[in-house]
């Protein structure tokens, strides 16, 4: 998919700080740097790193926004590798390529994540004035944690083979999608000194777009190939999997996508016209095809 202009840029920018934050595969232990680039640095749209970005532009400036948008990418990056791995999805392919653990061991996929993950906190530590720094990793640790992303991968793990509710499933998908999405955009507000009503409004933003995300993901999996996703299509059927589409079907999970771009860019009504680029983003995660 060819990325409009504005985030191609942010998209370079963030490529190159995470090159430069993470050690080169030459630095020892090689195996170990090897594999945490590999999955970090693969090509990417690098949606969460750009809300960071946009996030801080929309509440007055950008210019300490990079560094909390590297730590998201790198708790991502984390994140793939652990669903990837036999005990979770068991997912051969990943952007494109052999997963993490296919490619280089589940041994080192496994602390490749970890290595990943804490590069991230430690990226915001040293990036940050102290009070900065507590927040920001206060707001990371909730995404990730038993309210976040981590709750919402247990949520799916117990949720398979049951039948469940609307509410199970977007509780889920809220955690183990949108919670990092919220945090993304919260963390660039709060790198740019916004205001409380700013962060409330980017939150909730966020929270939509979070939702549209993963409900436009589950509806690729069902009608795009393994080829044009770069990973798996049909993975989540094969697994019965707990997904807006098998649960809904089509039709109606594209309207609920549309619903959450709608209430994505209404979200945005304190900013005017300068979080054009905000809603931008917001159509193109709800209408992409890969």
């Amino acid at each position: 998919m060819k990325l409009p202009s504005f985030i191609a840029a942010d998209v370079a920018l963030v490529e190159r700080e995470l090159d430069r934050i993470v050690p080169p595969e030459a630095t020892r232990p090689v195996d170990l740097h090897r594999a945490m680039r590999y999955t970090l640095l693969a090509p990417s749209k690098r949606v969460r790193a750009v809300l960071v970005l946009q996030a801080a532009r929309v509440c007055g400036s950008d210019e300490r926004a990079l560094p909390a948008a590297a730590a998201v990418e790198l708790i991502h990056a984390s994140s793939l590798i652990l669903d990837d791995l036999p005990a979770l999805d068991n997912a051969p392919l990943r952007r494109g390529r052999p997963s993490n653990h296919v490619a280089h061991g589940e041994a080192m996929a496994l602390m490749a994540a970890f290595a990943l993950f804490n590069l991230a906190f430690g990226t915001i530590a040293r990036a940050y004035d102290a009070p900065t720094a507590q927040r920001l990793t206060g707001l990371m640790s909730d995404a990730v944690g038993s309210d976040g992303l981590i709750g919402g991968e247990v949520e799916d793990v117990l949720a398979a083979d049951r039948a469940v509710s609307f509410d199970t499933l977007e509780l889920i998908h809220r955690c183990k999608t949108g919670a990092l999405f919220v945090g993304a955009a919260t963390a660039g507000a709060v790198t740019a000194g916004a205001e409380p009503d700013q962060v409330s409004a980017l939150a909730a933003y966020a929270k939509n777009l979070g939702l549209a995300f993963q409900i436009v993901d589950d509806l690729l999996d069902v009608e795009q190939s393994s080829e044009a996703l770069g990973k798996t299509a049909g993975k989540d059927a094969a697994q019965q999997k707990i997904t807006f589409p098998a649960v809904y079907g089509l039709e109606a999970s594209h309207r609920m996508a549309e619903d959450e771009r709608a209430g994505a860019h209404a979200a945005l009504e304190i900013f005017g016209s300068r979080a054009d680029r905000l809603r931008d983003l917001a159509d193109l995660i709800v209408r992409r095809k890969a």
